[in-house]
Parts: C-alpha cells; sequence; structure tokens
C-alpha cells in the first residue's frame, strides 16, 4: 500500500503542476479556489486509478498463488492416489490379518468393530456416534477387547499391529 500512495502523491503533485501551468499558458487569471477545485478533482481521479491499479496487481497476484496452490493440490492428490494403488495389496493383506488376529481372540462383531475404530484414532464418543449405541457400551467393548487380547491400552493395541511393520532402529540391548 506504500507504493500506491506514493506513487498517488507523485501524480498529485504533478497534476497540480500541469493545471497551474495551464492557467498560466491560457493568460487566465490565477484564482486559487478555481486551482485548488481542479487539482481535488484531479486528486479523486488519481487516486481511483491508482486505487484500480493496486486491485488489479493484487487480483493477479492472488491469481497466481492461487494457481500455485491448485497445481500444489493436484500434485498431493496424485502422489496420495500412486501411494495407495501401490500399497493397496499390503493394506489389504494387513487387513486381513488383523481381523485373522480378532478371531483368534475371539472378539464378537461388535467388539471387532470398536477395537478397528480404536485402531484408526477414534475416541470412543466417536465411535458410539458411528455405530449408534452409548459411549459405555463403546467403552464396555473396549474393556472385553483389552482381556481378551492380553492388551492393556489403546496404544498397545495400536503396537501389537504396528510396531513391527514401520521402520526404525532396532532396539539395542546393553
Amino acid at each position: 500500500m506504500k507504493r500506491t500512495y506514493q506513487l498517488a502523491l507523485l501524480s498529485l503533485a504533478l497534476v497540480g503542476i500541469l493545471i497551474g501551468l495551464d492557467q498560466l499558458k491560457n493568460d487566465e487569471v490565477f484564482v486559487l479556489s478555481r486551482f485548488l477545485l481542479d487539482v481535488v478533482e484531479k486528486a479523486v481521479l488519481v487516486a481511483a486509478i491508482a486505487a484500480t491499479a493496486n486491485v488489479v496487481l493484487d487480483t493477479r497476484e492472488l491469481k497466481a498463488e492461487r494457481q500455485g496452490l491448485i497445481e500444489d493440490l493436484d500434485r498431493v492428490r496424485r502422489e496420495s492416489d500412486a501411494w495407495r494403488n501401490a500399497a493397496r495389496v499390503h493394506v489389504e493383506g494387513l487387513g486381513q490379518a488383523i481381523k485373522q488376529q480378532f478371531q483368534s481372540w475371539k472378539l464378537s462383531e461388535g467388539e471387532a468393530d470398536v477395537a478397528l475404530l480404536m485402531l484408526k484414532g477414534l475416541t470412543f464418543k466417536e465411535i458410539a456416534g458411528m455405530r449408534g449405541s452409548l459411549e459405555t457400551t463403546v467403552r464396555q467393548q473396549a474393556t472385553a477387547v483389552y482381556r481378551k487380547s492380553g492388551l492393556a491400552s489403546r496404544s498397545e493395541l495400536g503396537a501389537f499391529f504396528l510396531e513391527d511393520l514401520l521402520p526404525g532402529k532396532p532396539a539395542t540391548v546393553e
């Protein structure tokens, strides 16, 4: 905005000089009130032109930024789709392995649903809302999952399935 004001002031000064020179050139009697009225009139026009130019420049910048964001979003979507497609077989295999483990723990269908949604990171309240049940029911089913699996918490449940899948430094024994 600072450059807009500077340009407007410079333009206003130049317009004032031109108006004054025009009055002198036409051999008119210099009348201060007419001169000031002409300057104000021209100043309003200059300000409108400067504001319009500023809006046009800002709009161009925003359009360029928007286009960049759209391109970034498209790139991320393509990368995400490519990763999902490449990992699909592994993800489906993991899903099947989790289902088999739930069966070996003898989880009921409801308990298995709750355990899977817990693995996905949903809260008990969110799970209850999705399943159309009470939060206390979900908590009871989660307790049954922990009891039947021999695990103590949600983090242990997640670690049971993910610990060996994710790369990391091997534990050192001292």
